[in-house]
């Protein structure tokens, strides 16, 4: 017989989920959280030069993600736009886009919606930035983490933002 109990919180920016799951005849717990983060970009959103673009301007929004256990997780975009989003460590400046570049992806998940999946180290700091395949896309996003913990996502405006 199997016992699930969930956890659920939210706040102005991460809605996160936890479901822990302990089986009787095991007698063990194991974790399976679940983190969603919601943004959008717009006409008034800052833009970047965006690393393997066409040199153009692309809408961005930054996101601070705060890894509370090392481990591999899963960031995946659902929109009604082409996503493209770029992992980054330690920092992002929009001048230099390259600089810190972890990993990027464009249509790695279904249909034309980024997927990223990233060993994390617990006290380094990761940004995620979320902007679109084609230049000047606007519109609503969510981004969906799978990882061995729930992790914290935060908008933030870089140091360096270039103008429009």
């Amino acid at each position: 017989m199997e016992k699930t109990w969930s956890q659920r919180s939210l706040d102005k920016t991460v809605n996160a989920s936890c479901e822990f799951v302990w089986s009787s005849h095991l007698g063990t717990t194991s974790a399976v959280p679940d983190t969603t983060y919601s943004g959008s970009l717009s006409s008034s959103s800052p833009t970047f030069v965006r690393p393997g673009g066409t040199g153009a301007s692309y809408y961005y929004q930054a996101i601070r993600v705060t890894i509370y256990t090392t481990g591999t997780y899963t960031f995946t975009s659902s929109s009604t736009q082409d996503t493209y989003g770029c992992f980054y460590s330690y920092s992002f400046d929009p001048s230099y886009p390259s600089r810190n570049l972890i990993t990027s992806d464009d249509d790695g998940g279904d249909r034309g919606q980024f997927r990223i999946r990233v060993t994390l180290q617990y006290g380094q700091t990761y940004v995620l930035v979320v902007t679109t395949y084609n230049n000047r896309g606007t519109g609503r996003f969510s981004i969906g983490v799978v990882g061995p913990a729930s992790v914290s996502m935060t908008s933030y405006v870089p140091s360096t933002i270039m103008s429009k």
